[in-house]
């Protein structure tokens, strides 16, 4: 084994005293990096969810895609033509929140299955409300104990203005989706709302004081910024013939529907109907419920709407579809 001699001692110290005064001089004149300096992306889920959707139809279903404008603001349309020589009208779709205009669930299969029955559809993109990729407000505490989201909250339940989020820009957009439809030479316009969708389209229905056309009413849903009784209300405000297809899963679905039914009865021009139909037993006929959902709304609007001389009638047999039975 070999000695370690006393000028390599004083070697190796010398090394490293200069290795220290180094690093000492890195630390001291390069910039202190903070957390805040750091470039952060905030996700957009709509955009990338619609960007995705443009990509996928951009294949075999280019000519379906519009793009509309609204209030300086394009988005997104999926439209389809009547596929018969007797086109009755079109329908413009509404999805829920956090969806988008092809959405498997109720929106795709009535747009692509309603054009074979003489109506076409235009499937338009509704901003999302919140929620997702939205910052985290923490509450600040004031002096006297009370915190700033207990005001806002204080401040929304004193607002006599009950709207939905983003109204007026949805409300906007339906009327743009309602003048490509006339462009296109169809008259006649009836609205069908999925979930949120139909929350906004039955604002939209009874605020425009809309007539002599149809709503379609799909597993509606309410929002935070307004309760089921508020949105249940504005059915009292309908002059137009509207079809309430809900699912009676829960104590909230079964109060929400009476909410609704409710208003329906207080409605002063009876004339034209409201139809409420609990659709949990169509689901046992079809898992997915898309034959007889499209059943359903191709019958009420075939007998709620002014219909021109149709060369295809409804089959006999199917009609138990359309109507309610007396006996049950």
């Amino acid at each position: 084994m070999k000695k370690i001699t006393l000028t390599t001692c004083l070697l190796i110290l010398t090394l490293q005293n200069v290795w220290a005064e180094g690093e000492e001089e890195t630390s001291s004149t390069a910039p202190a990096v903070t957390q805040s300096d750091v470039p952060r992306v905030m996700p957009t889920p709509q955009q990338t969810r619609i960007a995705g959707l443009i990509e996928r139809l951009s294949t075999n279903h280019a000519h379906e895609i519009e793009t509309l404008e609204a209030d300086g603001e394009s988005f997104l349309g999926l439209f389809r033509e009547a596929e018969t020589a007797d086109p009755q009208g079109c329908l413009i779709l509404l999805h829920g929140d956090h969806g988008h205009p092809d959405w498997p669930q109720v929106v795709s299969p009535l747009r692509e299955t309603l054009p074979r029955h003489s109506w076409c559809t235009l499937a338009i993109e509704i901003p999302d409300m919140g929620g997702r990729a939205t910052p985290v407000q923490v509450a600040q505490t004031t002096s006297e104990g009370t915190s700033d989201t207990d005001e806002s909250i204080a401040n929304a339940d004193a607002s006599t203005s009950a709207e939905l989020p983003n109204e007026a820009q949805v409300f906007a957009r339906i009327d743009a989706a309602i003048a490509l439809t006339q462009e296109k030479g169809y008259n006649q316009v009836a609205y069908l709302g999925y979930r949120s969708g139909a929350a906004y389209a039955l604002r939209y229905a009874a605020e425009r004081g809309t007539t002599s056309q149809a709503l379609v009413l799909i597993e509606p849903r309410s929002t935070t910024a307004l309760s089921g009784f508020q949105l249940a209300q504005n059915i009292e405000r309908l002059r137009l013939p509207t079809l309430d297809y809900y699912f009676d899963r829960t104590n909230v679905d079964a109060r929400f529907a009476r909410q609704r039914l409710a208003a329906a009865n207080k409605r002063g021009n009876q004339r034209a109907p409201y139809i409420q139909i609990d659709a949990l037993p169509d689901a046992r006929f079809d898992p997915t419920g898309n034959k007889r959902l499209t059943q359903r709304v191709w019958g009420f609007l075939k007998q709620n709407t002014l219909q021109s001389n149709q060369r295809k009638t409804l089959p006999e047999f199917e009609k138990s579809l359309f109507y309610e039975s007396p006996l049950d």
